[in-house]
């Protein structure tokens, strides 16, 4: 164990920096979108019902695209479903600059959702971990490292969305349209994420050949994969309000602009990142299972306080520590899954867990 301790970078090399930086490039476009969408489609003349039906297609395609790539990158690879993501999100900044008609943006959403669920906590990337690192310490290193690369871009992207009232006045430009210019830089982001993609090796090249299996092999085993499958969809309701609905919510009630929450969405990026340093060391002393549902637990009260927040900063405060909360479950949440399964099959579990939080997501009010 003092071995283990002693080389805090045993377990990544170029291929984990490759992907911790298109996770990077990724991320800083998701950091900035997930501020800005549904205040932008409100200053375009939606109204809540209309954007929650186009955020509603993200939803309806990741359930089927969580088991649908996840399954698909264990028999095939991870690679090229990594370029798929980043292609897919590319359409989706393009469309978003280019129209804003809504069975464009409906289309343009449902395409992005394909990109989205590429992430870090996501079936491929968690495949491509888990191929490349045996280890289940080194493992959570891993996921942890590439849990602060998407904190430090989902902080710098939720600034970004800052910069349309700075747009505005610099380019004499609506507040609609001051968001344009960003949706180009998020588009040639999402192209340049391909670029690391290229470089990374594929660990799965004998994927053909080793069809993939489940690693239960005692009642424990079936225990723990029904606890995580509950785990991840306890939050689902709460994250489909919190994650796709809250900076539309801050804005009807409070009149909370962009500019306002980016500093909020920043800080609970931030705020994880030394936490993420001690995941290793809680799963040695706790296991998996307790820090996770005791995350959920307090995750979900902290959703309802963000309803019953009579100010907007006790609101705001709420929506910090709630994401927080979600954010350091993630190393510790995806390391568990990797253990569960075989590392051919790691991608096809979090697949059908992902579809199922999805789902329960997907039941909060448009």
């Amino acid at each position: 164990m003092a071995k283990e301790r002693g080389k805090p970078l045993d377990g990544y090399d170029k291929d984990v920096f490759l992907l911790a930086l298109d996770m990077f490039l990724r991320r800083l476009v998701q950091g900035f979108l997930q501020v800005v969408r549904t205040i932008y489609l409100a200053l375009i003349g939606f109204d809540p019902i209309a954007i929650g039906l186009i955020t509603g297609v993200g939803f309806a395609v990741s359930i089927v695209e969580s088991v649908l790539f996840g399954a698909l990158s264990d028999r095939y690879g991870r690679k090229l479903f990594l370029a798929i993501g980043s292609i897919m999100s590319s359409i989706r900044m393009l469309l978003y600059a280019l129209s804003r008609d809504f069975w464009i943006l409906v289309v343009a959403q449902g395409i992005g959702a394909l990109g989205e669920g590429e992430g870090a906590g996501q079936p491929v990337v968690s495949g491509y971990i888990a191929d490349k690192v045996g280890d289940g310490v080194k493992r959570t290193r891993v996921f942890s490292l590439v849990a602060i690369t998407n904190a430090l871009a989902s902080t710098v992207g939720s600034l970004l969305a800052a910069m349309p009232a700075y747009f505005e006045g610099a380019l004499r430009l609506s507040i609609a349209d001051a968001h344009l210019p960003l949706f180009w830089i998020d588009f040639i982001l999402s192209v340049a994420s391909l670029v690391p993609i290229a470089f990374m090796r594929e660990y799965r090249s004998d994927a053909s050949k080793k069809p993939p299996k489940l690693a239960i092999t005692s009642p424990t085993a079936l225990r723990e994969i029904a606890l995580y499958s509950m785990v991840r969809s306890t939050d689902g309701l709460a994250m489909g309000f919190v994650s796709s609905l809250a900076p539309l919510y801050l804005y009807l009630r409070f009149g909370a602009g962009s500019e306002d929450l980016a500093p909020v969405y920043a800080a609970a990026r931030f705020i994880p990142i030394p936490l993420y340093l001690v995941a290793p060391r809680l799963i040695e002393k706790l296991g998996y299972v307790s820090p996770l549902i005791i995350i959920r637990a307090t995750s979900g009260l902290m959703a309802l306080c963000i309803a019953i927040a009579w100010d907007f900063r006790f609101s705001s405060l709420f929506l910090v520590i709630y994401m927080t909360l979600v954010e350091i479950g993630m190393p510790v949440r995806q390391a568990f899954a990797t253990e569960i399964a075989d590392s051919s099959a790691v991608g096809s579990l979090i697949g059908v867990s992902n579809s199922i939080r999805t789902l329960v997501r997907s039941l909060r009010p448009s």
